[in-house]
């Protein structure tokens, strides 16, 4: 393909109106920086670093997290940067400390909430209304990387998704009903997790849960926990103590981690899904007649229990899917499972309780 060249009075003409552009974009972006530098000025004094000593025998270094005043008295971060730890402070933007209590925990989403004692909020940051995220939108992190307090770190919103990282927060379930997650290339390093991920205008649109594949700005990607998830887990532990999410009330095992002859012979001719293992006593499950495996006394597998393969008409991959499906449930909803027993698809409608 060819092309012309551009006449020379052309290009004279284009780099002056360049040079004539240059102080208003000077200006503009002058501007939005005095706009942001504001926003940040105004939200520091709300974030605080969290310090602990592990209580397992030996742990005698200090640990910290990050976290922010959403009330006068109360704190949020996430569950993993005080499970397990003792002596918990809180330091204040200005330096002073002060001692703190857990006040509720919500595993399911890797939050926690702690009251400080002798002390009352120097700010406060209010969560966004609506769950406006949005791939490219600016996204600012608070926080004390390596216990350093009140640093900054500036990217964007680079996108959402499922999420798909549980045993990297903590033991057992910890963040297993996270349903999805926001991903950023703000830096975000150890220390960062429990601090508010802002949008331009200063509010919280996410809580900082972890990096992965090393520091944001060398190749990895911070992740958060959604505001509007926060905002229900803090108002279901103020108000009940404990989370309101629906709860099935069985441990599953995904089908992958089964014996793929053992699918067959029963009539299984995909990998999706997820067995139930065990019913607990008194659970949403038992009261709905799911069948748990059952095993030998050496915990062999001799018959399968009931494979979910639905939940609410929606295919689920493995246990996690069907744990998050229930979660966005509420106690009292009834959800159709679809179940695979004893060589046939079941329906079979369980009402959900709170997680206990």
């Amino acid at each position: 393909m060819r092309t012309s060249p551009v006449p020379l009075h052309l290009t004279r003409a284009l780099g002056l109106a360049l040079l004539l552009a240059l102080p208003a974009m000077a200006e503009v972006s002058g501007a939005a920086e005095a706009v942001r530098v504001e926003v940040i000025r105004r939200a520091l004094p709300a974030v605080v670093k969290i310090q602990g000593t592990p209580t397992y025998a030996g742990g005698e270094d200090a640990v910290w997290g990050s976290g922010f005043f959403y009330s006068k008295g109360r704190i949020v971060t996430n569950f993993h940067v005080v499970d397990g730890l003792k002596n918990l402070t809180v330091t204040l933007n200005d330096g002073r400390s002060y001692p703190a209590d857990v006040f509720a925990v919500d595993r399911g989403i890797d939050i926690a909430i702690l009251e400080v004692h002798g002390a009352t909020a120097p700010a406060t940051l209010t969560f966004a209304p609506e769950d406006e995220a949005l791939p490219g939108q600016t996204a600012i992190v608070l926080g004390s990387p390596f216990g350093k307090r009140n640093l900054v770190s500036l990217g964007i919103i680079s996108g959402r998704g499922p999420f798909d990282y549980v045993g990297q927060l903590g033991e057992g379930d910890v963040g297993v009903e996270i349903p999805e997650i926001l991903y950023t290339d703000a830096r975000v390093e150890p220390g960062n997790s429990g601090g508010p991920l802002l949008d331009g205008q200063g509010r919280v649109i996410g809580v900082i849960d972890a990096v992965l594949g090393g520091a944001s700005g060398i190749g990895g990607l911070g992740i958060a926990v959604p505001a509007y998830l926060v905002v229900q887990s803090i108002h279901d532990l103020e108000e009940y103590g404990v989370p309101q999410r629906g709860w099935l009330g069985a441990t599953l095992v995904d089908l992958t981690e089964l014996d793929p002859l053992t699918l067959r012979l029963a009539g299984l001719e995909s990998a999706q899904g997820a067995m139930v293992d065990k019913v607990l006593p008194g659970s949403p499950a038992e009261a709905a007649g799911l069948q748990g495996a059952k095993r030998d006394r050496y915990g062999k597998l001799v018959e399968l229990g009931d494979v979910i393969v639905a939940v609410g008409g929606k295919t689920v991959k493995n246990r996690f899917d069907v744990i998050r499906e229930i979660a966005r449930r509420r106690p009292g909803d009834e959800v159709q499972l679809t179940i695979w027993r004893s060589g046939e698809k079941l329906i079979v409608t369980v009402r959900l309780a709170a997680r206990r």
